[in-house]
């Protein structure tokens, strides 16, 4: 039974804020950086909250940091098991382990609580410490994902407002042995040139509708590429345009979209910046 006095509190109190400052780090914070890196952090700080209860002789003590320890794991699974979309059946195996994985080491108790001596626990801190250094320095010193783009000199228009035409594409390569998350450059398409013949048509009150064009990269959602690998994605463009017939535009690759609305209708391609009021992001 616990006695709940003063040093109960204040070790309750450390528990409960070192356990959601884990947990907010692991589900919202966003170092840029693979997912490997960042949970080798998190290990090193719960293999240091370990260590402590392994030298302490403080039951309550060791109850809150184990409670640390096994809270933030759980939410560290989840967090991998949800980045890198496992799906269900494995998420169901992996905590199915995880739960032996607790029971088998409840066997491995000592009377005072202990899994390990003080000093052996310290060790292993300082090893888990030293290998997350080393996976965060390659993870930083290769760079990430390196994006290449490329896209076609020119591309035929057909008269269909739910048309798609494949502008190009973008190649992200992951140069770490990590896998890294995809983040594609904000691009942005325009119509550029003098595009007033293929405008469509005023609605009855309105004045004209410029010519629109819309892209994107189709890349999913929370995509990761893995070590030493690549993946392709796809440009998808859009067009709000009339009186076109399989007519070639050419698109050229611009610092943004020009502002001279004279000489032959060409597409722009050329990439945002974030506070760039550009309406035809990619």
């Amino acid at each position: 039974m616990v006695d709940i006095d003063s040093e109960t509190l204040f070790n309750a109190a450390a528990a409960l804020v070192a356990t959601i400052a884990v947990v907010m780090f692991v589900t919202s914070v966003d170092l840029g950086y693979s997912p490997v890196s960042e949970a080798a952090l998190v290990v090193t700080f719960l293999a240091g909250v370990f260590a402590i209860t392994q030298r302490s002789e403080d039951y309550q003590l060791i109850l809150f940091g184990y409670a640390v320890v096994v809270t933030a794991l759980l939410a560290l699974f989840f967090d991998l098991v949800g980045t890198f979309d496992v799906g269900s059946e494995l998420t169901v195996l992996g905590l199915l382990v995880l739960a032996a994985l607790l029971f088998g080491l409840r066997t491995r108790l000592d009377a005072e609580s202990h899994f390990v001596s003080g000093r052996r626990a310290t060790y292993g801190f300082v090893a888990v410490g030293a290998l997350a250094a080393a996976v965060v320095l390659v993870d930083v010193a290769t760079g990430g994902i390196a994006y290449e783009l490329q896209y076609e000199p020119q591309i035929e228009l057909v008269d269909d407002p739910r048309q798609e035409r494949t502008l190009g594409t973008v190649t992200a390569t992951n140069p770490t042995p990590f896998p890294e998350p995809v983040e594609t450059p904000n691009y942005a398409v325009c119509a550029a040139g003098n595009w007033s013949e293929y405008a469509p048509p005023a609605e009855p009150g309105r004045s004209e509708r410029p010519v629109r064009l819309d892209a994107h990269v189709d890349d999913g959602y929370n995509e990761h590429v893995l070590g030493f690998s690549s993946k392709t994605y796809p440009i998808r463009l859009h067009v709000d345009a009339t009186n076109l017939s399989e007519e070639p535009f050419p698109v050229e690759r611009t610092e943004r979209c020009p502002d001279d609305e004279s000489g032959d209708p060409f597409v722009a391609l050329f990439e945002r910046s974030d506070d760039d009021p550009s309406r035809y992001a990619l």
